[in-house]
């Protein structure tokens, strides 16, 4: 055994000036037997040299013919230190080589002893030093970073090793850094056997001359990505500086999917050391599991919540209590946990085999998720799997739902044949419950309970004729032995839930005692789920009634297992009565504390909340806008109970952006009265003038007046603010606009309200400047102001609008005449004359207005 450290220095030949590497001191070679053939093996793996003065090392790891390894690393100042290992010396650790990269002990000074052969074994403090710090909280980090990007470059290194002689993997970055990070992925990922054969270099400007399996270059490297035959058949092409394609497809690879899979959702995989045997080899998948399995979850991705639509399936019977297709026990509100959980105790949980699966399966899918699921049954039927793979299988299949609980159904079954082949051989009785949970499918549950099963259901069955308060241990008989799902159990399980819907009886006190001597939690919550199978607003009133009697009490004990739909309108029903008595709008927005975003997000759980505060009546105007903030107008529109808080359009506290808003949603909902539409219109179309949405033309103004005559009379603080908005509009238009779409009409009789907010935007200091500034060059629209403006006295002009014209022409036009000359007041006078105005009218007040301003 030896290792041997070497330095050289690169230079340029004297006679041929191509670049080579020197010994340190020319005049002092290093003493080494090899150091000519050492040198060359250097000098055909390091590629081209790092840019002078670059910080850090560039890093290559190579094996030589002989069986020997060599560790390069080039360094600022034409560096390069080199480490040779012979083919009989033990490698010091799974990720060593690349995590020197960067490590100051390759720049540290040396004397002359020290670049000699230091001899057989290990000495630690004689290799370079391990400082890159590629611990897993940074790998972790940079693999949910490049997520997309995992698999298939894990997919790629274990290419490398099934077919040796294949393409060589291409790290296209924008720094050696990731590059290094990418290799120690790698090497983190793969067994410790296969990492010492895992060749690398860092950085290279000329990768078809590098030797190694993984190259990293930069994206100037003479490497032409575009090129096919290089990227299909020369290549593994992972392009990370978004110019190229990220990572070339690859065929599924489901131990790289699930390693990958590991590092995203925080619980990296630990490789096996040392040497690898068994019948699955070095990529086995088993040992991935079983550590996802065994560490806490990590926060990874977003968590989905539920509505009362998917949580609860309304209309379903007491039959969904059953396994489904996916082979898992369902109630009403969706799939049950396990009343006990096979391998594992009893007080194990439905989120924790979830939390299990989504730690061992995030995101794995199609053809890999079945590769997975197929080499974990194929473990589990040849016996190779030890009980606390089993368990953890077992844990893992309770957590699956979808796709992957079908496509885990052989794995179950086979989880459930180990069981009860070793229940067999101690002559024990299976508790078929312990099974509830596992996808197994219909079928395979069919015929589990045809041999177990039958006989204490068709007991049960014979007893329901008996009193309630008899079937206690009829009851306890048939889910010791896993009579789950037959005839006598369902209809056990319904007779309990109508009892419980019917407090005014007897049987409804004696079904709660049947439950409460049971204390089995499954059968609890599956009732509990029946109470609303079916569901009608008159069993949502049974249900509040239960919550009101003295049976209440025991349903708030069990309230968390039971729907949302039952927790609501027991909530209700407590709340409504002392010490709260919470009413109206207040018991609506306490009851949204139970939703699962702490908010309405769907038309089922709106209509269900409505029916529990307010049954079929509309809530006081003055709650109705915290009603529509709370669930939003457009699902009050999407529940049909728009006309149910019409009340604030109508009669608004305040004529505000939010109310405007409100008419907007309102204006689509196509069950409201006409009136009501109409009404939400008017105030959207004075909003939209006034704020430049909607032109002032004659259409528009038009539809103002016609829907203003279909409302009339509108509540005062209504009409106040269409009349500001329209005032607003009329000010900020054109007046050629005005004048053409008949909106001196609406001013000539127009209120205070509208006047007002039209004669404040024209007084404005701004709107004077612009006004002053740009209609001298406007003649048009100088003569369609005064045509606006000027006195009238004709029947209908109110005298509001007398006073503010006159106000308008004094304050606006007249000091419009000072920037006029000549040439423009007879482009003025030609344009009133067109029109058919009083030019003799213009021409008295033009020569009194100059007057006055002399």
């Amino acid at each position: 055994m030896a290792i041997r450290r070497l330095s050289y220095r690169l230079g340029k030949e004297p006679d041929t000036g191509a670049v080579s590497l020197f010994p340190p001191d020319p005049d002092d070679p290093q003493l080494c037997p090899h150091e000519g053939q050492l040198r060359g093996a250097v000098a055909r793996v390091m590629g081209a040299p790092p840019p002078s003065g670059e910080a850090g090392s560039e890093l290559s790891y190579s094996l030589l013919p002989d069986g020997g390894r060599l560790l390069c690393a080039a360094l600022p100042g034409q560096r390069v230190e080199a480490l040779h290992l012979s083919a009989d010396t033990p490698g010091p650790g799974p990720v060593w080589p690349i995590d020197t990269w960067r490590s100051e002990s390759w720049a540290g000074e040396r004397t002359e002893s020290e670049s000699l052969s230091l001899g057989s074994g290990f000495v630690e403090s004689e290799l370079p030093v391990p400082e890159a710090h590629f611990d897993r909280e940074l790998l972790v980090a940079f693999a949910r970073e490049r997520a997309d990007r995992v698999a298939p470059f894990l997919a790629d290194v274990r290419r490398l090793f099934e077919d040796p002689a294949g393409r060589q993997i291409v790290l296209v970055e924008d720094d050696s850094e990731t590059v290094a990070r990418w290799i120690a992925l790698a090497c983190a990922s793969l067994p410790e056997a296969y990492v010492s054969a895992l060749t690398f270099t860092t950085w290279t400007a000329d990768p078809r001359r590098a030797p190694q399996r993984i190259i990293g270059i930069g994206p100037d490297a003479e490497f032409d990505r575009s090129d096919d035959a290089v990227v299909e058949y020369l290549y593994r092409v992972h392009d990370g500086t978004g110019v190229g394609p990220e990572s070339p497809p690859a065929e599924p690879d489901a131990w790289a999917r699930l390693t990958a899979e590991r590092w995203l959702a925080g619980n990296p995989p630990r490789p096996p050391r040392g040497a690898v045997t068994g019948p699955e080899g070095p990529f086995a998948l088993i040992p991935l599991v079983a550590g996802a399995l065994g560490e806490p979850v990590r926060p990874h991705g977003g968590v989905r919540t539920r509505s009362v639509e998917d949580a609860e399936g309304a209309g379903r019977t007491a039959a969904d209590a059953t396994p489904d297709g996916d082979g898992r026990a369902q109630g009403p509100d969706g799939p049950e946990p396990a009343a006990n959980a096979g391998f594992a105790t009893n007080t194990e949980t439905t989120e924790n085999a979830a939390n299990a699966a989504n730690a061992a399966f995030a995101g794995l899918r199609g053809d890999t998720l079945h590769a997975v699921l197929e080499a974990f049954t194929h473990s589990v039927a040849r016996g190779e799997a030890d009980d606390r793979t089993l368990a953890e299988l077992d844990r893992l299949c309770r957590g699956l739902d979808g796709d992957q609980a079908l496509a885990a159904r052989p794995l179950a079954l086979a989880l459930v044949r180990h069981r009860l082949d070793a229940c067999r051989g101690s002559g024990a009785l299976p508790d078929l419950a312990a099974f509830e949970g596992l996808p197994l499918g219909q079928e395979a549950w069919r015929k589990l309970r045809e041999e177990y099963g039958d006989r204490a259901d068709d007991a049960l069955r014979a007893r329901l004729r008996d009193p309630v308060s008899t079937w206690t241990e009829p009851l306890r008989l048939a889910l010791a032995v896993g009579a789950d799902g037959g005839p006598g159990l369902d209809k056990a399980m319904e007779r309990l839930a109508d009892a419980l819907l019917h407090p005014e009886r007897r049987d409804c006190a004696q079904a709660v005692q049947v439950l409460a001597e049971l204390d089995h939690t499954p059968l609890t919550r599956r009732v509990l789920r029946l109470l609303i199978a079916n569901f009608t607003e008159r069993k949502l009133d049974r249900l509040r009634a239960l919550a009101d009697s003295p049976q209440g009490d025991w349903l708030r004990r069990n309230i968390d297992d039971a729907p949302l739909t039952v927790r609501l309108a027991a909530a209700a029903a407590y709340w409504h009565g002392p010490p709260d008595r919470l009413r109206g709008v207040e018991l609506f927005e306490r009851l949204t504390e139970f939703l699962p975003s702490r908010g309405i997000e769907d038309v089922r759980t709106l209509n269900l909340l409505w029916r529990l505060v307010w049954r079929n009546d509309p809530p006081d105007r003055a709650e109705q806008p915290r009603v529509a903030r709370l669930c939003t107008p457009r699902l009050i529109i999407e529940a049909d109970l728009g006309r149910r808080v019409m009340g604030w359009l109508k009669e608004p506290d305040r004529c505000d952006r939010e109310l405007v808003d409100f008419a907007r949603a309102m204006c689509e909902d196509s069950k409201l009265g006409a009136q009501d539409r109409d009404t939400a219109e008017l105030l959207v179309i004075a909003q939209d003038l006034a704020d430049g949405r909607l032109a002032v033309g004659k259409l528009s103004v038009d539809r103002l007046r016609e829907l203003k005559r279909k409302v009339s009379p509108l509540g005062m603080v209504l009409r106040k603010g269409v009349e500001e908005r329209v005032g607003r509009a009329l000010a900020g238009a054109n007046p050629l606009d005005v004048c053409e779409a008949h909106g001196l009409d609406i001013l000539v009789a127009a209120g205070p309200d509208l006047l007002g907010a039209y004669r404040a935007h024209l007084l404005e200091e701004p709107t004077r400047d612009r006004l002053e500034r740009e209609l001298p060059n406007c003649p048009a629209e100088l003569a369609a102001y005064y045509h606006v403006w000027r006195p009238r006295r004709r029947h209908g002009v109110c005298a509001g609008w007398r006073d503010v014209a006159a106000e308008l022409l004094d304050q606006v036009l007249a000091p419009v005449l000072a920037h006029l000359d000549d040439h423009r007041l007879g482009q003025v006078a030609t344009v009133l004359q067109r029109e058919g105005q009083d030019v003799q009218e213009w021409t008295a007040w033009r020569h009194r207005v100059a007057q006055e301003q002399s």
